[in-house]
């Protein structure tokens, strides 16, 4: 993985929280490509098998679409995104067994999310 970003390779355990914003959001869109969630998040996952989620954790097009029409900026709504992306990982996470084929990669997933938190936790303070 390379993005000309110094400390690009914190989903092998090196310092996350070194890593900006940005560089941090191209990770997790890497991590996040289809084919990487089809293959682990599909693929691995028994064709029966549902992580229950209230309907307020769901973030549709249609409600991003209806909030930046509300003038919500850019920032609140990658921070929405962040929160219901990351409650989402955990919420998977919780239900995996350290067996399991996508431990690893949900793994990595909550590494970035918590280290994209920790960036947006400077923004607020």
């Amino acid at each position: 993985l390379s993005f000309g970003c110094p400390g690009v390779l914190a989903v092998l355990g090196l310092d996350a929280a070194a890593l900006g914003e940005c560089e941090l959001t191209r990770l997790l869109q890497d991590k996040l490509q289809y084919e990487m969630r089809l293959r682990y998040m599909k693929h691995y996952f028994p064709l029966d098998y549902t992580v229950q989620v209230q309907y307020e954790e769901v973030l549709r097009p249609s409600n991003v679409t209806r909030l930046r029409n509300r003038t919500v900026s850019e920032a609140a709504l990658r921070y929405l995104w962040f929160h219901v992306s990351s409650q989402a990982v955990l919420r998977i996470r919780e239900v995996l067994p350290e067996k399991h084929p996508s431990w690893r990669y949900t793994q990595e997933l909550g590494q970035l999310f918590d280290a994209l938190g920790k960036e947006y936790s400077q923004f607020r303070q």
